[in-house]
Protein backbone atom coordinates (compact mmCIF):
# COMPACT_ATOMS: atom_id res chain seq x y z
CA UNK A 1 0.00 0.00 0.00
CA UNK A 2 1.44 3.36 -0.91
CA UNK A 3 1.72 6.26 1.57
CA UNK A 4 -1.29 8.23 0.28
CA UNK A 5 -3.60 5.20 0.64
CA UNK A 6 -2.31 4.59 4.19
CA UNK A 7 -3.04 8.23 5.09
CA UNK A 8 -6.57 7.94 3.63
CA UNK A 9 -7.16 4.68 5.52
CA UNK A 10 -5.91 6.24 8.76
CA UNK A 11 -8.13 9.28 8.20
CA UNK A 12 -11.18 7.11 7.50
CA UNK A 13 -10.48 5.08 10.66
CA UNK A 14 -10.15 8.28 12.73
CA UNK A 15 -13.45 9.65 11.35
CA UNK A 16 -15.21 6.36 12.12
CA UNK A 17 -13.77 6.34 15.64
CA UNK A 18 -14.91 9.93 16.25
CA UNK A 19 -18.41 9.09 15.01
CA UNK A 20 -18.51 6.07 17.31
CA UNK A 21 -17.34 8.12 20.29
CA UNK A 22 -19.84 10.88 19.53
CA UNK A 23 -22.74 8.42 19.44
CA UNK A 24 -21.51 6.85 22.67
CA UNK A 25 -21.61 10.29 24.33
CA UNK A 26 -25.19 10.93 23.20
CA UNK A 27 -27.75 10.01 25.83
CA UNK A 28 -31.52 9.85 25.92
CA UNK A 29 -33.81 8.91 28.79
CA UNK A 30 -37.54 8.99 29.57
CA UNK A 31 -38.77 9.64 33.12
CA UNK A 32 -42.19 8.42 34.19
CA UNK A 33 -43.64 11.08 36.51
CA UNK A 34 -46.64 8.88 37.28
CA UNK A 35 -46.06 8.66 41.02
CA UNK A 36 -44.78 12.20 41.52
CA UNK A 37 -47.03 14.28 43.74
CA UNK A 38 -48.27 17.59 42.30
CA UNK A 39 -45.93 20.42 43.25
CA UNK A 40 -42.95 18.05 43.52
CA UNK A 41 -40.19 17.87 40.92
CA UNK A 42 -39.94 14.96 38.52
CA UNK A 43 -36.45 14.86 37.05
CA UNK A 44 -34.05 12.64 35.16
CA UNK A 45 -30.55 12.74 33.70
CA UNK A 46 -29.21 11.85 30.28
CA UNK A 47 -25.45 12.13 30.29
CA UNK A 48 -24.57 15.50 31.84
CA UNK A 49 -28.07 16.93 31.13
CA UNK A 50 -30.55 16.92 34.02
CA UNK A 51 -34.10 18.12 33.35
CA UNK A 52 -37.11 18.45 35.62
CA UNK A 53 -40.76 19.43 35.62
CA UNK A 54 -42.99 20.76 38.39
CA UNK A 55 -46.74 20.89 37.74
CA UNK A 56 -49.59 21.75 40.08
CA UNK A 57 -51.74 18.68 39.43
CA UNK A 58 -52.26 15.55 37.32
CA UNK A 59 -55.91 16.58 36.83
CA UNK A 60 -56.02 20.04 35.22
CA UNK A 61 -59.38 21.77 34.88
CA UNK A 62 -60.79 22.26 31.37
CA UNK A 63 -60.36 25.84 30.06
CA UNK A 64 -58.40 26.87 33.18
CA UNK A 65 -54.78 27.94 33.42
CA UNK A 66 -52.45 25.08 34.35
CA UNK A 67 -48.95 26.30 35.31
CA UNK A 68 -45.77 24.28 34.97
CA UNK A 69 -42.06 24.89 35.35
CA UNK A 70 -39.24 23.15 33.47
CA UNK A 71 -35.56 23.18 34.45
CA UNK A 72 -32.36 22.06 32.75
CA UNK A 73 -28.78 21.86 34.01
CA UNK A 74 -25.52 20.62 32.54
CA UNK A 75 -23.04 19.44 35.14
CA UNK A 76 -25.01 21.37 37.77
CA UNK A 77 -25.05 24.71 35.90
CA UNK A 78 -28.00 26.24 34.00
CA UNK A 79 -28.11 24.63 30.56
CA UNK A 80 -28.88 26.18 27.21
CA UNK A 81 -31.57 23.77 26.02
CA UNK A 82 -34.61 23.43 23.78
CA UNK A 83 -38.05 22.20 24.76
CA UNK A 84 -41.20 20.94 23.12
CA UNK A 85 -44.42 19.38 24.34
CA UNK A 86 -45.71 16.10 22.99
CA UNK A 87 -49.13 14.86 24.01
CA UNK A 88 -49.39 11.08 24.05
CA UNK A 89 -52.44 8.83 24.04
CA UNK A 90 -50.95 5.55 25.18
CA UNK A 91 -47.59 5.58 23.41
CA UNK A 92 -48.79 7.48 20.33
CA UNK A 93 -47.98 11.18 19.90
CA UNK A 94 -51.30 12.86 19.08
CA UNK A 95 -50.10 16.48 19.20
CA UNK A 96 -46.89 18.47 19.40
CA UNK A 97 -46.75 22.02 20.73
CA UNK A 98 -44.01 24.41 21.69
CA UNK A 99 -43.66 26.66 24.72
CA UNK A 100 -44.85 30.16 23.93
CA UNK A 101 -45.86 29.00 20.42
CA UNK A 102 -42.22 29.22 19.33
CA UNK A 103 -41.34 26.25 17.10
CA UNK A 104 -37.68 26.49 18.05
CA UNK A 105 -38.06 27.33 21.73
CA UNK A 106 -34.75 27.65 23.56
CA UNK A 107 -34.12 28.60 27.18
CA UNK A 108 -31.30 28.76 29.69
CA UNK A 109 -31.78 27.04 33.03
CA UNK A 110 -35.55 27.22 33.43
CA UNK A 111 -38.83 28.49 32.09
CA UNK A 112 -42.43 28.65 33.25
CA UNK A 113 -45.47 28.21 31.07
CA UNK A 114 -49.24 28.03 31.36
CA UNK A 115 -51.25 25.46 29.41
CA UNK A 116 -55.02 25.38 28.91
CA UNK A 117 -56.70 22.07 28.15
CA UNK A 118 -59.66 22.14 25.72
CA UNK A 119 -63.02 20.43 26.34
CA UNK A 120 -62.03 17.63 23.90
CA UNK A 121 -59.39 16.48 26.38
CA UNK A 122 -61.87 15.84 29.20
CA UNK A 123 -61.64 12.31 30.55
CA UNK A 124 -58.86 11.34 28.13
CA UNK A 125 -55.90 9.66 29.81
CA UNK A 126 -53.11 11.65 28.19
CA UNK A 127 -49.45 12.12 28.95
CA UNK A 128 -47.71 15.44 28.58
CA UNK A 129 -44.20 14.58 27.47
CA UNK A 130 -41.82 17.51 27.85
CA UNK A 131 -38.81 16.86 25.61
CA UNK A 132 -35.73 18.76 26.79
CA UNK A 133 -32.58 18.61 24.64
CA UNK A 134 -29.12 20.06 24.97
CA UNK A 135 -26.45 19.02 22.49
CA UNK A 136 -26.68 15.27 21.93
CA UNK A 137 -28.56 14.66 25.19
CA UNK A 138 -32.34 14.40 25.54
CA UNK A 139 -34.59 13.95 28.56
CA UNK A 140 -38.29 13.15 28.12
CA UNK A 141 -40.43 13.92 31.15
CA UNK A 142 -43.77 12.05 31.04
CA UNK A 143 -46.40 13.76 33.20
CA UNK A 144 -49.76 11.90 33.14
CA UNK A 145 -52.84 14.11 32.93
CA UNK A 146 -56.58 13.51 33.12
CA UNK A 147 -58.38 16.81 32.58
CA UNK A 148 -61.69 17.44 34.35
CA UNK A 149 -64.54 19.98 34.25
Amino acid sequence: MNASKRVLSATAAAVALLALCDSALAASVTANCNKIKPGATCSASAGPLRAGIVASTHTPVINAKWPLKVTATLAGKPARASAEYQFLFGSIVVATQYPRSNKHFAFTGQFSDILVFPPDSEGQALTLQVVVSSGANTVRLDWPIDSKK
